[in-house]
């Protein structure tokens, strides 16, 4: 087994190896080069220099300067008169960067033309007196409208200025002869190693796109334009200095003869060596012991472009518009190359290089010029091919046989290190030597043996494992019995799926744990257990009656109706006989509904404590502020359960389910206070005294806890029937509701009970609870609320700003000493209300202590 593992192995890695050694000799289906291209972009935008460019000045043609001058393209004299200008400033080489194949056509030159052609055909300046006259004067027209000669004129007298041509790339035919400036004047004149091989490394063309000849003729120098991308995406990553052209003529690039004629070179200086030995390059020789060489067959025949950062510090950029006017200090252009191009949009080639989504071409010339004149190329020696083959063949063995042997983490680590470590090593030599070496096909052998071999390994252990599960019957059944039994229902369900249905006792487990699923309204996953039992086409109990209610109950929860209310369980349980549960919790029945959600009577099954159940529905609340509202949520409500007080329902627990947050608090069998504000209602004096001096003991407490209650009503005070206890319900959720906002943008809470800092949106402490209660027991004293209004607006502005009314002008039979309680209670100011709910209390006491005395006497 061992044995067969190991060649199972070396199969695999030596197989994978074998392609890629094939993809990357071959060139077919080579998928690691676009991946390879882009690590090699990366590499370029790292490495690419911030460093000014100071013999390259850049005069761009902008949209502000087309918006300024008018639409493209401009008269030829506005080119000529920006040619003068630069000349004038002592530039050394213009590079005109603009391609002109046909002349300018001009109306008024044809008329010209036309009239002075009539003229002379007619004789007629012999015969007038004043025909000489006029003739003179038609001739000075046509030289004043012929911007062609003006600006051959300009190119002649500047005798620096050096302009593109393109050759046809898909040519039909050939040309008989070369043009003079490129035969005679503008390609390589001394060439070394020329034979079969070396001629294969150029591209050859048979058909040249020239400029107008006038202007050509008229330049000191011409080089071909073209740039070349990349087949496989289109980025502009190398140019190819020499170009070939007919049988025997070797064309420099345009860069070439830019920086040529800044170096003050003829051609016969200049070297291009073809054979294999040479290197293949062309040197410049600048002083007999200076040579500058240009590589030209590293990468797909060209030479790669070292680029610098596109921004305005590395080539500086003058708008075209200023030079013209000579709006700026014209001393800048002086003995620099000026290379004149567009980066208007529309009119500017763009092209994609390694650094930038898009790059005018004056700006790739200038990297290229760039890279010439500070010996700045990226290499590929013919020795990286051997090294990247060799390093290939080491990570081919390192899957076939090392790794298979290494344990899981030791494998992961060891096959990281070398990821990294050749990733970093080839950037390294990127960096510091300008050496590219390719990381992509070593990296993806790497990568893909890892993958295969770790894979393989994983299948082989996955396979033993579900065999030796599907043994252990009875192991799964206690394992499933013990997730169930933790709540862990899905995991249950995973182990029950591993044991067969003729399994006995497979069906019941089914069962059972369907039910659990029921009860925690996982409806979708009970249909899917129960359909796990009927599986064999076979009843099982009362499944053929269960499973259509559960999917009426199911399509209740998902669509809704008119009556079910969201957060309803028992609204989605209708006829089922499962309870359901909240937590741990049965909800045995409904006891009432609130803004936020409804509560419930449950029962603890553990302790058979009956509790009561709040539900908050989640879904109420904005996403953008839930996960904040349930850490509140959880956070006030472990807060009030540390909360012991006798006049304080107690929690007991917290949770969440679904879409629902759930506080299990003491039941109690009362009701609360809001129907005894009802003026028939009303309890007596001294029993509404003893119940508000309970509710203020309570707050008392909270507050020395550092728990504001901030929602006093009498909605949340519940009077035990039994004892006629006083508790104070809902700690822990008012801060929640008071502050949060539901979907419609409500602001939860009960206005008629706010405090005026409540009111106000300021921060509030126990004294706003003061302020409530203050208003609870004016209304259970007299049946009103102290302020009242016809909208919210006017509401908040009375409590805010308005006195409450005296209350004996409510019910005279209250005692006076309450109406100071209530006002000290009820003071504006926070202040110079009550500064503790115990002093309130207190005060209560002593009012009802003399109500019992007073009571007593009148029974003596």
């Amino acid at each position: 087994m061992k044995i067969q593992k190991i060649f199972s192995d070396w199969a695999i890695g030596t197989a994978l190896t074998l392609i890629f050694l094939f993809i990357i000799v071959s060139g077919r289906l080579d998928f690691t080069h676009p991946i390879e291209m882009k690590t090699y972009d990366f590499r370029a935008q790292l490495a690419a220099s911030d460093e000014k460019s100071p013999d390259i000045e850049l005069v761009t043609i902008t949209n502000e300067d087309i918006n300024e001058l008018g639409r493209w393209p401009w008269s030829r004299s506005v080119i000529a008169e920006c040619v003068d200008n630069l000349h004038e400033a002592g530039a050394k080489v213009i590079a005109l960067n603009i391609f002109i194949s046909e002349p300018e056509e001009n109306a008024g030159l044809a008329a010209i033309k036309k009239l002075k052609k009539e003229f002379d055909d007619l004789h007629l300046a012999q015969k007038e007196n004043n025909g000489l006259e006029f003739y003179k004067k038609m001739a000075q027209a046509e030289k004043d409208l012929d911007n062609d000669t003006k600006l051959e004129q300009s190119i002649k007298k500047a005798g620096n200025v050096v302009i593109p041509f393109f050759f046809e790339e898909v040519s039909k035919g050939r040309d008989e002869s070369a043009p003079a400036f490129i035969g005679r004047r503008d390609s390589f004149k001394i060439i070394k190693g020329v034979d079969e091989n070396s001629n294969n490394s150029i591209e050859w063309y048979s058909r040249i796109t020239p400029p107008l000849r006038r202007f050509a003729e008229a330049a000191a120098s011409t080089g071909h334009g073209h740039l070349f991308t990349d087949a496989s995406d289109g980025y502009v990553r190398m140019q190819r200095h020499v170009l070939g052209y007919l049988d025997d003529i070797y064309v420099p690039s345009y860069a070439v003869s830019i920086v040529r004629l800044f170096k003050g070179l003829e051609y016969e200086d200049v070297t291009l060596s073809l054979g294999a030995d040479s290197g293949q390059e062309i040197g410049f020789k600048v002083t007999p012991v200076s040579v500058i060489s240009i590589p030209f067959a590293e990468y797909q025949k060209g030479t790669l472009i070292k680029w610098k950062r596109e921004n305005s510090r590395v080539f500086h950029e003058t708008p075209f518009a200023k030079v013209l006017k000579k709006e700026i200090s014209m001393g800048i252009f002086k003995d620099k190359i000026v290379i004149i191009g567009h980066v208007a949009s529309g009119v500017a080639d763009q092209w994609v290089t390694s650094v930038s989504g898009q790059m005018p071409g004056v700006k790739v010339l200038a990297n290229t010029v760039d890279n010439i004149l500070n010996q700045q190329f990226y290499y590929k020696p013919e020795w990286t091919m051997y090294f990247e083959t060799a390093v290939l063949l080491f990570f081919g063995l390192y899957i076939s046989f090392l790794l298979p042997r290494l344990k899981a983490g030791a494998g992961a680590v060891t096959t990281l290190v070398l990821f990294i470590g050749y990733g970093a090593g080839g950037s390294f030599m990127f960096f510091t030597s300008n050496v590219w070496i390719e990381i992509a096909p070593p990296s993806i052998l790497l990568l893909f043996g890892y993958i295969l071999i770790v894979s393989k390994r994983f299948l082989i252990t996955e396979k033993t494992k579900e065999k030796v599960e599907a043994d252990s019957v009875e192991t799964n059944k206690m394992l499933g019995i013990s997730f169930q039994q933790q709540g862990m229902l899905d995991l249950a369900l995973e182990k029950f799926r591993k044991i067969p249905l003729e399994e006995k006792g497979a069906k019941e487990l089914l069962y059972n744990l369907g039910l659990d699923f029921e009860r925690k309204r996982q409806f979708s996953k009970a249909l899917s257990t129960y359909g796990m039992i009927i599986e064999d086409g076979k009843d099982y109990k009362d499944l053929s009656e269960r499973i259509p209610k559960l999917k009426n109950a199911e399509a209740t929860m998902i669509f809704g109706n008119t009556s079910a209310h969201p957060g309803d369980i028992g609204a989605t349980l209708t006829g089922m006989d499962t309870k359901p549960t909240l937590g741990r919790y049965e909800v045995t029945a409904e006891l009432g509904r609130g803004a936020m959600g409804i509560v419930y009577k449950g029962e603890d099954p553990k302790i058979h404590r009956t509790v009561a159940i709040k539900t908050v529905r989640l879904s109420d609340f904005d996403e953008g502020m839930l996960d904040e509202m349930k850490s509140r949520f959880f956070r006030e409500a472990e807060s009030a359960g540390l909360l012991t007080h006798p006049n304080i329902v107690t929690i007991y627990d917290a949770g969440e389910e679904h879409d629902l947050a759930y506080i299990a608090m003491e039941f109690l069998n009362g009701e609360d206070l809001q129907k005894h504000t009802a003026k028939k209602n009303l309890l007596s004096i001294k029993d509404t005294v003893l119940v508000i001096a309970q509710v203020a003991e309570a707050l008392e407490y909270a507050h020395s806890k550092g728990i504001v209650h901030r929602d006093i009503k009498p909605a949340n005070i519940m009077k035990v029937n039994e004892t006629g206890e006083v508790k104070v319900t809902d700690f822990g959720i008012a801060r929640i509701t008071s502050s949060s906002k539901t979907k419609t943008g409500v602001i939860l809470g009960t206005p008629s009970y706010m405090s005026p800092e409540q009111v106000s949106g300021k921060k509030v402490d126990g004294r706003s609870d003061i302020f409530s209660l203050g208003v609870v027991l004016f209304e259970m004293l007299c049946g009103e609320k102290p302020f009242r209004g016809e909208d919210m607006t006017t509401l908040m502005f009375r409590i805010a700003r308005e006195p409450h009314p005296s209350i004996k002008s409510v019910n005279p039979r209250v005692p006076g000493v309450l109406e100071k309680i209530i006002g000290k209670a009820l003071e504006k100011e926070v202040t110079k209300r009550y500064q503790k709910a115990g002093q309130m209390a207190e005060h209560l006491r002593m009012v009802y202590k003399k109500m019992n005395e007073v009571a007593n006497k009148k029974k003596q």
